[in-house]
């Protein structure tokens, strides 16, 4: 038996209404957007592991971090697929979950040009000051500020 199975939609929703007033689109922006399954709710996008999480949290009193999750994001997905949500995935192909859909990819002309220029010119691997890990909250998903206490949890 999964862990999401004690998980309901009232309780996903709840998590999605905690997540909002807690700032929760400020940990995608912090995120970058990287998430590979994004949960698509009334227009809006929420990273499906720490929904999930959250309402198991709601469920049964044990938030889970993304990491806890049996199958991680691919196993949040599911069981938000299964409670009815759509859920994009934006993994690549070969690790994609039946019954989630895909990003749209872009135009093959300028991923073409893209690749070419990529052969023809070697660039350094650099990791952008943005892309390095961010620590956060285990409870509310949040990023921790340099303090390393959550100013909405403690």
């Amino acid at each position: 038996m999964s862990l999401l199975n004690s998980i309901d939609r009232d309780h996903v929703l709840t998590a999605m209404e905690t997540w909002d007033a807690a700032g929760g689109a400020n940990y995608m922006l912090v995120r970058g957007g990287v998430s590979t399954h994004v949960l698509l709710h009334r227009g809006r996008e929420y990273d499906a592991a720490a929904i999930a999480g959250i309402a198991h949290g709601l469920a049964t009193g044990r938030t889970l971090t993304p990491a806890d999750i049996p199958g991680g994001s691919a196993g949040a997905s599911k069981a938000l697929t299964r409670l009815g949500f759509q859920i994009r995935d934006d993994s690549p192909p070969t690790e994609r979950v039946p019954g989630t859909r895909a990003r749209t990819p872009r135009t093959p002309s300028s991923a073409r040009a893209a690749s070419t220029r990529a052969t023809s010119t070697p660039r350094s691997s650099r990791v952008a000051a943005s892309d390095k890990p961010v620590t956060l909250c285990p409870r509310c998903f949040i990023a921790l500020p340099a303090t390393g206490v959550c100013d909405t949890c403690d």
